[in-house]
């Protein structure tokens, strides 16, 4: 059962040796404020650096006193029994160089005048922090993480960890994040420097030495910032046109989301530095592994190692889940083991943070793995010959792979590198839980994505009747496949003509368990017909077959496939 951390206490480290900056400069020196949760095991294996986005700290989990009732940022998905799980995982969160939670940053004392850095502060970039995350990890004793986790600019830090350091991940979970942002993203940054920089108490960056602080400015950059990460879905769900709360102070409002946003500001004036902030930004900016899109990013992530999870959410728009995929295409170019899902939510750009039953299970399933291969075998499913047309090693994509016992089970017996595309939520969960990589994608989408001939065999078991244009989905299996596999129900089987034959309706029995006005099946065929559209689309068939839905042969159907076999089986190539 989860549970709550309880307290926790910070822990500073020091760091006596300079760290030589991406943009040029030189900290000579610098402290890093951490938490950790959990225990390190015997051979430092079990570790888990947890990365924050752009206003989080190193207050992840747990609560800082026996009296507080506000927890760390991701309370819900960190501790005993929690996604990452504090019984199983040393886990590892701190705020980063730059910030304003203990971290050495702008308020920080400048060992060569003796006052506050304030404006001069170097500027630093996700690599940078990366670097510092590394040394930390080397204090700790840490050669390999088993998982490096983050949304947001959380997400984006894994990202760069997978690419600057790849082999000392064994996982990387990047949740609604992107590779690089977009101008608009960069022009609400803007905004919200400009608000700050503005303001009357910021003096060119050196407020400390006034005593004050911008707080109007640093309030409107938190108002702009937070419209962002909200949906229009939630803000109205939230707020509508409700009148302010008589509770609150609602001098000068006269609408709730109003009065929320300005008690957003204020809160957030108190306990963030503004020359923080714009750090912070400028580093968000920076932020690009494809050096401006002068190398693709498959390219970059070429030479990554782990395994990745990528998870996005539909209603955030300023992490759009398209900005996610570009990652996930980029690493299925590079050929290396991602999983993705794109998540329903209400919750815009937040969705990262707030408790969800989907979110949750995909994530748990992802971290269970991360913890411990499966034990005790797979659970054999109704593969037809399928096993016996797969060579060992293969490449093979699995097309509507349901819930991975097919590709488990072709792991364990052919050591495939398998990967499988599958719609349903629930079900990519269960291929998680089986170790699998799978990406969340509608079939009828086509596989642009995809380079010709990276797999050796394309699998799609029962699934063909239900694509809007099957003719299509076989030339893309060939093209992106050496050879494909295809199972589906036979509708010329006797059952299903005596029923409509005899009854005079459309048959609902084992093999079509739906009436026809709910059905997934849009392009019922016969052997004949399947066999008529390969010799038009110029397929060679290698070898077929015919099965019960038990997945065993029977002596009929294999006499006479067409009226006694209830599944056609095919092996299918493009003709020389």
């Amino acid at each position: 059962m989860s549970q709550s951390l309880g307290v926790v206490t910070p822990e500073l480290i020091s760091f006596e040796k300079p760290l030589q900056l991406e943009r040029g400069q030189t900290l000579p020196r610098y402290d890093l404020m951490i938490e950790t949760y959990g225990s390190l095991n015997a051979d430092k294996s079990n570790a888990v650096l947890v990365c924050h986005a752009l206003s989080g700290d190193h207050h992840a989990a747990g609560y800082h006193d026996s009296e507080s009732n506000k927890p760390g940022w991701w309370n819900h998905y960190i501790g005993p029994g929690k996604c990452i799980d504090t019984d199983r995982f040393f886990v590892v969160s701190l705020n980063n160089l730059g910030g304003c939670s203990g971290s050495t940053g702008p308020l920080s004392i400048n060992p060569e005048t003796g006052k506050a850095y304030g404006p001069a502060f170097p500027e630093v970039t996700v690599l940078d922090w990366v670097h510092a995350q590394a040394r930390l990890a080397d204090h700790l004793g840490i050669h390999k993480f088993a998982a490096i986790v983050g949304g947001s600019l959380g997400g984006m830090q894994a990202l760069q960890w997978s690419i600057t350091y790849p082999d000392r991940l064994e996982s990387a979970a990047i949740i609604a994040a992107a590779p690089r942002l977009t101008a608009q993203n960069i022009a609400f940054n803007e905004v919200a420097r400009q608000a700050i920089i503005r303001d009357p108490n910021f003096f060119g960056g050196n407020y400390t030495d006034h005593d004050v602080i911008p707080a109007s400015g640093v309030g409107l950059a938190r108002m702009v910032g937070h419209i962002t990460y909200l949906s229009d879905i939630s803000m109205g769900e939230k707020f509508g046109r409700n009148l302010p709360r008589e509770d609150r102070d609602a001098e000068g409002v006269n609408f709730a989301v109003e009065q929320y946003l300005r008690y957003q500001g204020k809160q957030f004036s108190g306990r963030f530095d503004a020359n923080t902030y714009i750090l912070m930004t400028r580093a968000l900016d920076y932020f690009d592994p494809t050096l401006n899109e002068s190398t693709a990013l498959s390219q970059v992530l070429s030479e990554t190692r782990c395994k990745f999870l990528i998870l996005s959410f539909t209603t955030d728009w300023r992490f759009s889940p398209s900005r996610s995929e570009e990652i996930v295409d980029a690493l299925i170019q590079a050929g290396k083991a991602v999983s993705y899902a794109r998540l329903e939510s209400a919750h815009g750009h937040d969705a990262f943070l707030i408790p969800d039953a989907t979110y949750e299970r995909l994530f748990k399933a992802f971290m269970s793995r991360v913890h411990a291969d499966l034990g005790g075998g797979v659970v054999i499913s109704h593969s037809y010959r399928i096993p016996d047309w797969i060579d060992n090693n293969a490449r093979v994509l699995d097309l509507g792979c349901g819930d991975g016992r097919l590709l488990a089970q072709l792991v364990e017996t052919h050591a495939i590198h398998a990967l499988g595309l599958e719609l349903e939520p629930d079900k990519i969960a269960t291929c998680l839980d089986l170790g699998l990589s799978v990406i969340q994608q509608d079939l009828n989408r086509g596989l642009s994505n995809f380079n010709d001939q990276q797999f050796d065999t394309v699998i799609m078991t029962q699934t063909l009747q239900a694509i809007r244009r099957p003719d299509l989905a076989l030339s893309e299996m060939l093209r992106v496949g050496r050879e494909a596999i295809v199972t589906f129900p036979n509708f010329a089987y006797i059952r299903n003509r005596i029923q409509l034959g005899l009854a005079g309706h459309m048959p609902v029995n084992p093999q079509l368990p739906n009436p026809w006005y709910d059905t997934p099946n849009i392009h019922l065929s016969t052997f004949r017909d399947f066999e008529e559209l390969c010799q038009t689309l110029g397929i060679q068939i290698l070898d077929k077959d015919t099965s019960n839905l038990s997945g065993n042969r029977t002596w009929l159907g294999t006499i006479w496939p067409n009226l006694f076999g209830e599944v056609a089986v095919y092996r299918l190539t493009k003709e020389p």
